[in-house]
């Protein structure tokens, strides 16, 4: 499957340097203005930033509640971010849902809405729009919230249809090299390894994706001729996970024949989304980082430690991030096993002491017995998820005194 995206450069330029990402783009902002419907013209009100405290703010625009509106007017945005954050919210967006497709063209701007549609120019779909009689603002671009919501309408599909091609390709090559499906055969390889496995087990569709998005890259990578190791007989049939097993093989028993180095970085200068998304997959396997997926929210992050690397950083709810939500369950988790063990301890020692007491009743022993066994039985069928925590406490409490 193939897609074409605008060449043309639309406002947005990306820059990696030292782990860190400076973004630059033409992205949207809301701003408050009156409306003049006698002669069609709209006046941008003053900001909250203009004003000492909200409470200020808030009289000051209550003076125009009667015409008072909501434009979005396209704002230059500089961004300075750990390398991997674009890529990282683009792969959280979930753009089968209209809202969020949305809040991703409002937040990257013309980049991430125009495409080139069987190789035929669009243009900028906002230019329609933004003709808007603005009184005291006559240097920058502003459109009602009606318009802008229309052009994402308009767009939406066709624009959709490529931004999860790209996304769903993102992220199965970030599965593999990072093993998030814990596959044995790729265990003892580095990030860079996996990803030199990753490309000659699906090296045309690989390709196909290199070559599309390094073309909407203004200074992009110098690329070394690529070294084609000696694995066609193994690799001209199967499936792909066949050929990463097969390639996965060869070069444990020949480290040295291929080369996971195809890439010096230079500047670069992006013009569409998908493209800084790919320049910081290449970054992050040169500098060896983990991508994770957290437990609790399901997003993609990049861990801030070694030893983080189950709940990422972000905003859940109430303020409070999936770390420090992942800690709270881990510990009532922890409490809830303590009194589970605690309570199992405390029965079987009652059931042991009752029958070291009664050695002439030969049923205690017996009955001794077979609630262990039962109990460890439990344990292991907890460890294989086929039950739970809370099936073994409701079972320890109904069999203890009997």
């Amino acid at each position: 499957m193939k897609f074409d995206v605008v060449s043309r450069i639309y406002y947005m330029k990306m820059s990696i340097i030292n782990n860190m990402e400076l973004f630059t783009r033409d992205a949207f902002s809301i701003v408050n203005a009156t409306y003049n419907k006698a002669n069609d013209t709209y006046t941008i009100l003053k900001e909250r930033n203009e004003f000492k405290t909200k409470k200020e703010y808030t009289k000051y625009l209550s003076t125009y509640s009667d015409s008072i509106c909501k434009l979005y007017k396209s704002d230059f945005t500089a961004e300075k971010n750990k390398l991997g954050t674009t890529l990282l919210k683009f792969l959280n967006y979930d753009f089968t849902d209209f809202n969020s497709f949305v809040e991703f063209i409002y937040n990257y701007g013309l980049p991430a809405l125009v495409f080139n549609n069987d190789n035929k120019d669009i243009g900028n779909p906002f230019n329609e729009y933004t003709n808007l009689n603005i009184t005291n603002d006559a240097e920058n671009i502003f459109l009602t919230e009606k318009d802008f919501i229309l052009v994402c309408k308009n767009n939406y599909e066709e624009r959709k249809e490529i931004l999860t091609y790209y996304q769903s390709q993102f992220r199965t090559i970030i599965n593999f090299i990072n093993n998030l499906s814990n596959l044995d055969y790729l265990n003892n390889f580095s990030i860079a390894e996996r990803f030199y496995i990753y490309k000659q087990a699906d090296f045309d569709n690989y390709s196909e994706i290199f070559l599309t998005l390094n073309s909407y890259i203004a200074i992009a990578y110098d690329v070394e001729p690529m070294k084609y190791i000696n694995i066609n007989s193994c690799t001209n049939k199967g499936n792909f996970e066949e050929k990463a097993k097969a390639i996965s093989e060869y070069i444990k028993n020949y480290p040295t024949e291929y080369d996971d180095e195809l890439f010096t970085p230079l500047c670069f200068n992006c013009h569409i989304i998908e493209s800084a998304c790919f320049i910081s997959i290449l970054e992050l396997i040169k500098n060896n980082t983990p991508i994770y997926i957290c437990k609790h929210c399901g997003n993609y992050f990049i861990p801030s430690s070694k030893k983080n690397t189950l709940y990422c950083d972000n905003i859940f709810e109430n303020g409070k991030t999936c770390q420090e939500i992942g800690a709270m369950i881990t510990y009532n988790e922890k409490l809830k096993k303590d009194e589970i063990n605690s309570l199992y301890r405390k029965t079987l020692s009652a059931k042991k002491m009752l029958a070291n007491r009664n050695p002439d009743i030969p049923m205690y022993l017996e009955k001794y017995e077979q609630w262990k066994n039962e109990a460890n039985k439990f344990k292991k069928d907890i460890k294989q998820g086929l039950k739970t925590e809370e099936e073994f406490l409701k079972w320890i409490e109904e069999t203890r005194k009997k």
